[in-house]
């Protein structure tokens, strides 16, 4: 997700529209650095997007909407989804120490703020 974007609003474009956070199998390190710079949430969780591209193979459809229900255990890094009414869990990658202060101050610049005071 985001590969060979460098661009800032790539990340925030999608935080102003109200989105809290992306989940996908994978992230370019530009786009994690600037998602996380701006208080964005990035979680990758490559089983879980393994089963939605597997749910959506031979439907002929360039896109597809399935009915998913999710919740995410931060202590354990599992995201729970419900998929067509069948539970699965997934391992998503810890977030590091450093990206989570940031996520959690709103961003690098609020973050070096809060350590100015």
């Amino acid at each position: 997700f985001g590969t060979g974007s460098s661009r800032e609003q790539a990340a925030t474009c999608l935080k102003e529209k109200g989105i809290p956070l992306v989940i996908a199998g994978s992230f370019s390190a530009t786009y994690v650095r600037n998602a996380f710079n701006n208080g964005y949430l990035c979680l990758e969780c490559p089983g879980f997007v393994q089963k939605m591209r597997k749910m959506r193979l031979g439907d002929g459809k360039l896109t597809s909407r399935p009915e998913v229900n999710a919740s995410i255990d931060f202590a354990r890094w599992i995201l729970s989804a419900e998929i067509c009414g069948e539970l699965f869990n997934f391992e998503i990658a810890p977030v590091g120490q450093a990206a989570q202060e940031l996520v959690v101050s709103g961003g690098l610049e609020a973050w070096v703020k809060s350590q100015m005071q």
